[in-house]
């Protein structure tokens, strides 16, 4: 069964700046009369049980369209057709301030920090059966908090660091951006004091919820992107020697229907059919838009499709090309499919198959990258085999400290493939200008379309939305906007 499968209503102011409903405009009523006001609720542990599944609840919005800002910017993933006008100005790196995109990822992660500021605020004088429990919540809350801070920190860089309630207009005014490096500090105190009050596994409906590895792993991941090397070394070391975690022997097994929260799955979000507004609407968002409903059973929206150069960077025989990507139409017209999300569906959002946020194959070969750059390059590549052996391909033996880092990002390519890893990746490698220039060279004869595409330095950050700028003159904007 999975977690919080029944939305609930709370009152919680939804962020950072969204307190108002406009430029300007003070607060009006706040309180409908079927929600329970705050100062009347988190009285009980059943009242922070349900604030919590709230918490996890928003981030079936969140990942939902989390693929458009770190899958569809990169080389891997694309939209086409209509869709050229809403997200292509992720494809192509076009995006601005006034984009409803990015006020949409600003404001759904401030609205988690807020729920889980209130629950962490709200927690202390209430009486729980057992300190544990009260202990796990905690950590579950700092792991969320700390999830979407690591969103907003690498989608806009310097951002308010929010760590408790805001109760009035004025409050909210007085945030200015934090260094990237605090708001990294902040998300690595949570983490590390996450991992100290989280379990190793759950049981029954609380199956999907933060535990320990699931901690271990995001910070690892945290380390990782900010190239300290050693720390994410120890902390990945940490997950693997663990044991709760395993390569599936068959990559087919890891996606899709019925195979959710697997033994390869750390962390995903949860979703789940039923007409109450908790599925995914991936299949349909992922589809070709010219298949019709030959693929799923309704018309695809061609958001996230896979590129010629993905289909092409599999090696001969890699039996991850055909599982994890699909084709549909003929040459010139092809589009690759994503199989890892799309399955027979009838309504759009009503997709019941989980998004892996963190899964082993990632665990594994973020190892294998900090040990590579910590010289350990033997280590890697045992890692990096571990994986290629499952994919049905040889071992790469004998390489350099050089090429066994190309060797683990050609790995983490095709093997994470429109999981929402490549752009950031590619950041971290400080790749991400060269590929895309690259990428436009090679297609802008094939696909005009590309000829549009601006890679650029600048484009590594997202435009801090027009709308909170506006409503804070404390805020800055990023350069290059």
């Amino acid at each position: 069964m999975k977690p919080y499968t029944k939305a609930i209503k709370l009152l919680v102011l939804t962020g950072l700046i969204s307190l108002t409903t406009g430029c300007g405009e003070k607060f009006v009523d706040l309180i409908p009369q079927d929600v329970i006001p705050v100062g009347s609720f988190y009285k009980s542990e059943a009242d922070i049980r349900s604030a919590l599944t709230g918490a996890y609840g928003n981030l079936r919005g969140i990942y939902n369209s989390y693929f458009l800002y770190t899958e569809v910017p990169s080389d891997n993933t694309r939209t086409f057709g209509e869709n050229e006008v809403g997200q292509g100005e992720l494809d192509k790196l076009t995006y601005q301030p006034s984009s409803t995109n990015m006020s949409a990822a600003w404001n759904d992660a401030y609205r988690t920090i807020s729920n889980c500021n209130v629950i962490l605020d709200k927690i202390g004088p209430v009486t729980f059966a057992s300190t544990t429990t009260k202990d796990q919540y905690t950590g579950e809350a700092k792991f969320l908090r700390a999830l979407m801070y690591f969103n907003l920190v690498r989608y806009f860089g310097d951002v308010p660091l929010v760590l408790k309630e805001i109760t009035t207009e004025a409050d909210a005014y007085t945030y200015k951006r934090s260094p990237a490096a605090t708001v990294y500090g902040q998300i690595e105190k949570d983490l590390l004091e996450a991992e100290k009050v989280l379990p190793a596994k759950y049981t029954g409906a609380n199956i999907g919820r933060a535990t320990t590895g699931a901690a271990k792993s995001l910070l690892g991941k945290v380390y990782l992107q900010q190239k300290k090397w050693p720390e994410a070394e120890a902390k990945l070391a940490e997950v693997i020697a663990a044991g709760t975690y395993r390569i599936l022997p068959n990559i087919t097994d890891v996606f899709g229907v019925g195979r959710d929260n697997n033994d390869e799955i750390v962390f995903a979000v949860q979703y789940v059919s039923g007409g109450f507004g908790e599925g995914n609407s991936y299949s349909a968002n992922f589809a070709p838009q010219p298949s019709g409903t030959s693929i799923i059973g309704v018309t695809g929206n061609s958001f996230n499709t896979g590129t010629q150069d993905l289909f092409d960077a599999y090696e001969k025989g890699d039996v991850r090309r055909d599982a994890f990507m699909g084709i549909y139409g003929t040459a010139p017209n092809v589009y690759y499919w994503a199989k890892k999300f799309i399955y027979y569906v009838t309504l759009q959002n009503e997709g019941e198959n989980d998004w892996p946020v963190l899964r082993y194959a990632d665990v594994l070969l973020m190892y294998a990258e900090a040990a590579n750059n910590n010289g350990k390059t033997d280590l890697a590549l045992t890692q990096v085999n571990s994986i290629r052996k499952r994919a049905g391909l040889v071992e790469k033996t004998g390489l350099s400290k050089t090429d066994t880092q190309l060797a683990i990002e050609q790995e983490r390519r095709v093997e994470l493939a429109f999981e929402g890893h490549r752009w950031y990746d590619l950041i971290r490698w400080d790749k991400e200008v060269a590929t895309m220039q690259a990428f436009k060279a090679k297609y802008t004869a094939t696909d005009p379309a590309n000829a549009n595409m601006s890679p650029a330095p600048t484009r590594r950050l997202y435009p801090i939305p027009f709308r909170e700028m506006t409503l804070n003159p404390n805020l800055t904007q990023n350069p290059g906007y």
